[in-house]
């Protein structure tokens, strides 16, 4: 299923997207529904973010004509139980942005849950990372100069217009104006910049993080870094020619053996737990159902929660489901029980298969919903 995806890129097709666009071409959706994104992100959601008094700074950056503004003048230390932390003091900001600064809220997942929501779907249709930085630019003005990312990125213009202007080597640049609800896609390392036009801009940048090819290489690494043939020092620099042949060729012969003994399809799995186990954890409903854990019963109705990323193996006699950084153990006499739980269906806990009775079946659920793997639908 890619029904958020789809939502994103409509009218393109997701699988087109997937198999012609990314990584490869940029692309541009105009729309005459300037409210196309509006339950993604809008003016309400800035306004919920920049009254805050403890906003952190590390999420916050302010730019003009290409130059950050240094974090000592729209921000402070603040004092806590905890120690010093820095925090954005809201009026600082409001200052630069009248004298046309862009403000910019990175990983903006985290706090707006409409855009948490988004982002989690995304990665549970794709398979790999996103996230969401909001860019807040006044009238005519210019945030970053002309630069390129190491990431794929999906603009979503949610309110104003801006002018980008996207640099393909060897090719004239190519002029594309966003206005509200339209869409451009950036391939990683395309040049680009961008400027505000007649009205204040605002649009959303999904990041987008692919495994890259190289990044293979680096799971390869990692993969003879927990290898005892490649844990032997290298020989030191003074070493004579033959000791440096010898190693030289005792390498090559294990790195090849390494390479023909690992398919690409075992680094993108190991890249893949890497992405079940650094997912975001934002989700919703999380203190509702913990606040009903002893309520549990054989009647009540639970499901998996969405937006959620997880991996099974087994181990000996049980299986274990991993998921942000959470792991828990199932007996293998459960697996259908499992199965159930990881259906995406609703059931109720009386449903779970297995030589089990009714308060090892409440016991088997509430574990996972205190994970948060599974949310209650109803009591």
């Amino acid at each position: 299923m890619t029904e958020c995806l789809a939502r994103v890129l409509s009218p393109r097709e997701p699988a087109s997207f997937l198999k012609h666009y990314l990584a490869r071409e940029h692309f541009h959706v105009a729309r005459t529904s300037p409210g196309h994104y509006a339950d993604f992100f809008g003016v309400g959601d800035i306004e919920t973010i920049l009254q805050s008094e403890h906003l952190p700074a590390a999420f916050v950056n302010v730019v003009k004509d290409g130059t950050k503004y240094p974090l000592e003048e729209w921000s402070k230390l603040a004092t806590s139980a905890r120690g010093e932390h820095r925090v954005a003091i809201p009026e600082r900001l409001f200052e630069l942005y009248a004298d046309g600064a862009t403000l910019i809220l990175n990983q903006a997942e985290r706090t707006v849950p409409s855009l948490n929501a988004a982002c989690r779907n995304l990665t549970l249709e794709m398979g790999f990372r996103t996230w969401a930085n909001v860019y807040i630019t006044p009238r005519a003005a210019v945030g970053f100069s002309r630069h390129s990312d190491d990431h794929e990125v999906l603009i979503l213009q949610i309110a104003g217009s801006k002018q980008w202007l996207l640099y393909p080597p060897d090719a004239p640049a190519v002029e594309t104006d966003l206005r509200a609800g339209h869409l451009l896609y950036v391939p990683r390392g395309l040049s680009h910049s961008a400027k505000a036009q007649e009205d204040d801009s605002i649009h959303v940048t999904v990041g987008m993080r692919p495994p890259y090819t190289f990044e293979l290489i680096e799971e390869l690494a990692a993969l003879a870094g927990e290898d005892n043939e490649f844990q032997r020092p290298m020989p030191p620099r003074f070493a004579d020619e033959g000791t440096k042949q010898a190693f030289e060729e005792a390498f090559q012969c294990q790195l090849q053996s390494l390479i023909s003994r690992t398919a690409p399809s075992q680094l993108l799995e190991r890249r893949f737990r890497s992405l079940v186990d650094n997912q975001g954890r934002g989700w919703p409903g999380r203190f509702s159902d913990i606040r009903l854990l002893r309520d549990i019963s054989p009647e009540t109705v639970v499901c998996m929660r969405t937006g959620i990323l997880a991996h099974v193996r087994r181990e000996g006699k049980s299986l274990i489901v991993a998921f942000a950084r959470k792991k828990l153990e199932v007996p293998a006499f459960l697996e259908g029980g499992l199965d159930k739980v990881i259906s995406g269906n609703a059931f109720a806990v009386d449903e779970i298969e297995g030589c089990i009775g009714s308060s090892g079946k409440v016991k088997f659920v509430a574990a996972f919903v205190r994970a948060g793997l599974l949310q209650i639908v109803s009591i």
